[in-house]
């Protein structure tokens, strides 16, 4: 592990060749630290007299420990082929077989910046209110096989599904089950699964209602995943605009290790696993 501050030093100068700098706390404790600090909330402060070290090496152990993890968890291949998603796919999935990941998006609250110009780029009207907004994706039997980063709160569904990068990874055997705000019908080759709009129809037909009713009953699921990353204390509150430069990185790690939790999404799914 190289830690952030001696990795900043290197870059400003080649020449140094000193040792990574090591803490009086042994790395369990450190990764502790910065479990109590995503999962619980704990400030800075607050950990810094639990461990009994100074509050600028806490924010070093966190700002080393997220980048490791991001590099370690995020090494491990997420995307999982689709005779592997068909393998494992739950009785529930019978009338959509070839579902490949559910995608839905999700946001987490910023503190709002001080420039106009920046207030109108994160400003959610969703939430009304500035935040950080990302899209994951859960294959059917509920293991996370696909995180974007984190793009301005203003933007659409739509225009964050073709900035993650997914189009590349879907081929036309696949489908995938969205939401209604996902118009991405000609953005991909593959199918998608969407809840039916009324258009101009007054009411929709019997089948219709039947594909929106089992698509939502599905697509539930999704939520409840992203709800085991949301659960993370951290993340109750406005993230601080002084460390927007790696809250990406550390919801990508708290995303990745879901798939470490115990249990599956659906008691029922219990033999299929959750990872």
């Amino acid at each position: 592990m190289v830690r952030i501050t001696n990795a900043k030093a290197s870059s400003a100068s080649s020449s140094d060749s000193s040792q990574p700098s090591t803490t009086k706390l042994p790395p369990i404790d450190e990764l502790l630290l910065f479990l109590m600090h995503l999962s619980v909330g704990l400030h800075l402060r607050d950990l810094a007299e639990r461990f009994g070290i100074h509050r600028t090496t806490v924010s070093r152990i966190i700002s080393t420990w997220t980048h490791f993890l991001y590099q370690l968890l995020g090494s491990k291949r997420l995307w999982i082929p689709r005779e592997v998603v068909k393998a494992h796919l739950p009785p529930e999935f019978s009338a959509f077989p070839d579902t490949q990941v559910v995608l839905d998006c999700t946001e987490v609250f910023c503190q709002t910046p001080s420039s106009l110009l920046l207030q109108s780029e994160v400003f959610s009207t969703y939430k009304s209110h500035a935040t950080f907004k990302a899209m994951i994706g859960m294959a059917p039997h509920g293991a996370i096989t696909f995180v974007s980063g984190l793009y301005a709160g203003s933007m659409s569904d739509r225009e964050i599904f073709k900035l993650s990068g997914i189009v590349s990874l879907l081929t036309p055997d696949m489908a995938i089950m969205v939401d209604k705000g996902f118009l991405v019908d000609n953005l991909v080759e593959c199918k998608v699964y969407r809840p039916a709009f009324l258009h101009k129809k007054t009411q929709m037909s019997r089948e219709d209602v039947r594909q929106t009713q089992s698509i939502a009953r599905l697509r539930v699921h999704v939520e409840r995943c992203i709800r085991r990353v949301k659960e993370n204390k951290l993340f109750d509150k406005a993230i601080p605009l002084s460390v927007c430069g790696s809250i990406e990185e550390l919801f990508n790690v708290a995303c990745f290790l879901v798939n470490y939790q115990n249990g599956p999404l659906v008691k029922a799914w219990a033999s299929l696993g959750s990872n």
